[in-house]
């Protein structure tokens, strides 16, 4: 899952004006917001997708530990685990879904602007896809779930 959205994720920014102009079919953001969420988007999905893999890895538990030091504190705490990003993956497909949802709805025939392994219009087997991610980040939180 990591992998997958890392290499969406880069897919996305090496061809962010594709991305963007995929975003602007949707029709469903303002156009000055076009460029920030083409912009934001990928790096999110490349962040959160490296923080998987590189917790798998490591089998992190925890990035960042509470210390209060000589001041009583200024820290960062931060619970950004496995599970964490198994999170936020699940919303984002969660948004995801509901956005080719809206779309299908509205009969607009477009790219979806995916970004894995084909261009393909929004319809049933990108639908299918993203639920099929859904599925699995769905399970692997639950399972990370289960080891606390």
């Amino acid at each position: 899952m990591g992998a997958l959205f890392c290499y969406s994720g880069i897919k996305k920014h090496l061809a962010v004006v594709d991305f963007a102009e995929a975003i602007l079919a949707y029709q469903l953001l303002p156009e000055l917001l076009v460029g920030l969420v083409a912009a934001v988007l990928p790096w999110l999905e490349i962040t959160v997708g490296a923080l998987l893999v590189l917790g798998f890895f490591l089998r992190a538990e925890k990035w960042w530990s509470y210390d209060p030091g000589p001041l009583g504190g200024l820290v960062i705490i931060s619970g950004l685990t496995r599970q964490s990003c198994l999170l936020l993956m699940v919303l984002q497909l969660s948004f995801f879904l509901l956005v080719l949802l809206v779309t299908m709805a509205r009969g607009l025939r477009i790219d979806c602007g995916c970004g894995l392994f084909t261009t393909r219009q929004v319809g049933l087997i990108a639908l299918l896809e993203d639920g099929a991610l859904l599925l699995a980040a769905v399970w692997l939180y639950l399972q990370e779930v289960r080891k606390d």
